[in-house]
């Protein structure tokens, strides 16, 4: 299990029916921190194990992980970057992405946890 901490969240970070978000550690530079929300973990660059099957909790919300990208976990350890889809899987996902059910998006707000549980 790994935990972060919402830091910032840009100011075009959250678009109205744009069913994703983009996650980045506090490292970014000020181009993406304005398209992106950005986690602090609790340990600093943390091995991650996500795959299908696996949980993220954004605050009292969990989601379970029906893709998880090929690019995903090392993005993830070493930049803190990945890019949430709350929406049905496509015919070609990204593989920077996780596609989470329920296609539900949670909102996002500045201190908010989210535990990734493999």
């Amino acid at each position: 299990m790994i935990t972060s901490k919402i830091v910032e969240i840009g100011p075009n970070a959250i678009v109205e029916n744009d069913p994703l978000v983009i996650l980045f550690g506090p490292e970014a530079t000020s181009n993406l921190k304005d398209v992106a929300v950005i986690q602090k973990f609790d340990e600093p660059h943390p091995e991650f194990k996500l795959k299908r099957g696996s949980q993220i909790k954004i605050r009292e919300h969990s989601y379970t992980v029906s893709f998880c990208g090929k690019l995903v976990n090392a993005n993830l350890q070493g930049v803190g970057h990945a890019t949430l889809c709350f929406e049905p899987i496509p015919d070609t996902p990204l593989e920077s992405a996780v596609y989470l059910s329920p296609e539900k998006f949670p909102g996002f707000a500045v201190g908010d946890k989210l535990t990734y549980i493999f």
